[in-house]
């Protein structure tokens, strides 16, 4: 018996460090580490005119993958000509941007009143949300800024040039990790960049111990139903309540990972899904055994 019992002790042991070894080659293959953030580099012909400009500060305040919306806020800060305050423009100006919830993608500042645009929201044009927890998203933030005539004022020095930008980026979004590179058409005048927003490690990592749990609680009650099955004797009560509590409690754990899509995920497909099967196989031969075994007990 305890041979049996140091083997079979032995084969959870090799089956665990197979899981860990595996999960963690996929993780190293998954990963995305915090990306640096891009520097801006403005083409060498499309030099910031010394006269002033406008700087654009972009900070994400959220990611939600099932809705594909990427939400930021806009702050702006002038200089030079175009400053009559440090948020006040000398000018009336006029943003256009791609926010999916901008009116005809344009965004007018008056003259002499601050910039204040609300939370922008950006459409994630690529990436598949079942691929979670690896799954990478991907949305196209343009922005230009242009200076608009204003009526019985005097025009110049602003002309009809577009504004000069300074672009910033700053993101701090729980779960994810966000990283922006600029395209080849981003220049001093065009803000033109690709947000990049991948799961962060430490999702990553406790969505594979999920999936380590559940594939080491599932081969535990199936090695047991494989011993009741051999032993002979009338299975325990407890054994039966245990592995169906168990069957109903996966779906709990599964949900727990944090920002998890709804089923149908990478992670289902590498638990979820079988681990269930085998608590149903392992809760059909205990209940089998149960059934066969239990003798009533005879009044006289």
């Amino acid at each position: 018996m305890q041979t049996v019992n140091k083997s079979n002790i032995k084969k959870i042991l090799i089956l665990i460090c197979s899981l860990a070894v595996s999960l963690a080659i996929i993780l190293s293959i998954y990963s995305h580490n915090a990306n640096a953030q891009e520097p801006y580099s403005p083409s060498p012909d499309t030099a910031v005119a010394p006269k002033g400009l406008v700087e654009v500060k972009m900070t994400v305040i959220g990611v939600d993958p099932i809705k594909n919306e990427l939400e930021t806020r806009l702050q702006f800060e002038l200089k030079g000509i175009y400053k009559k305050g440090p948020t006040y423009p000398a000018q009336d100006l006029l943003m256009t941007v791609n926010g999916a919830n901008v009116e005809d993608s344009e965004i007018s500042f008056k003259e002499g009143k601050p910039m204040i645009v609300p939370a922008l929201k950006f459409n994630l044009v690529k990436g598949k949300i079942n691929n979670y927890p690896f799954d990478t998203h991907i949305a196209k933030v343009a922005i230009s800024i242009d200076p608009l005539a204003s009526i019985g004022k005097q025009f110049a020095p602003f002309q009809l040039n577009p504004v000069p930008l300074e672009f910033k980026f700053n993101a701090d979004v729980p779960g994810f990790d966000i990283s922006y590179k600029p395209m080849e058409e981003n220049s001093s005048i065009f803000i033109y960049i690709d947000v990049s927003a991948t799961r962060s490690l430490p999702v990553k990592f406790f969505a594979i111990v999920i999936i380590v749990i559940m594939w080491v609680l599932s081969i535990m009650a199936l090695l047991l139903a494989l011993k009741v099955m051999k032993s002979g004797k009338l299975p325990e009560v407890g054994m039966l309540s245990w592995t169906g509590v168990m069957l109903f409690a996966f779906p709990g754990i599964r949900n727990s990972q944090p920002g998890v899509p709804p089923v149908g995920t990478a992670s289902d497909f590498l638990s979820f899904f079988w681990t269930e099967m085998i608590v149903v196989v392992a809760l059909v031969i205990i209940g089998s055994c149960w059934l066969k075994r239990y003798h009533p007990p005879i009044d006289d």
